[in-house]
């Protein structure tokens, strides 16, 4: 086929890093310093990043990389609801969960509720994707805003460019921003 003649593709990537940065820095300016990242699987190359962004930033802003870390899962809703689970039922539990989906950051405020962990007054909640589920779920999640329709628009104008003979580039999508909502407040 043409598209495997074309070696290599153009590509097009999101800055997980920067994106990581401002959630960290988000929830390290209302005073949370227990914070434990719910990741997706290991190995995959954003959640590599997410995780070395995460550990940076913390070390960066002088946080305990004991207290600042992530928690590798298969982004189900299941492994997201046992690890807040686990995770509030340590002796020092963090004071805000970052999820790397929506669906794990539902079914981990599910959890909290369950066990009388009031959201956000005694734990924070960043959701990374954000989706009606966010938008509907009580309280509403703080939550990752990209532009997925948008960056499926960059990846048809490229390939489309790429067809008519254009030179193969990189590109950055656009930065994600944090949609602040009632999920996060001052830490405890």
């Amino acid at each position: 086929s043409l598209l495997s003649t074309l070696s290599p593709l153009s590509t097009i990537w999101a800055d997980d890093a920067a994106a990581m940065r401002s959630i960290i820095d988000h929830l390290h300016a209302l005073g949370h310093r227990r914070i434990v990242h719910i990741a997706g699987l290991p190995g995959l190359a954003h959640t590599d990043r997410r995780v070395a962004a995460l550990r940076a930033e913390a070390a960066r802003l002088g946080m305990d990389a004991a207290d600042v870390r992530s928690v590798c899962t298969d982004y189900s809703d299941e492994q997201g609801a046992e690890a807040t689970r686990r995770l509030l039922a340590t002796p020092h539990p963090p004071t805000a969960i970052v999820y790397d989906n929506d669906v794990m950051a539902v079914a981990g405020a599910a959890v909290a509720a369950g066990l009388g962990v009031p959201v956000p007054s005694a734990l924070s909640i960043v959701a990374w994707d954000d989706s009606p589920l966010c938008r509907v779920t009580h309280p509403r999640l703080t939550s990752l805003v990209r532009d997925t329709a948008g960056f499926g628009r960059l990846a048809a104008q490229e390939l489309l460019s790429l067809l008519d003979g254009a030179p193969i580039r990189r590109l950055q999508a656009e930065l994600p921003h944090l949609e602040l909502r009632e999920s996060t407040t001052r830490a405890p």
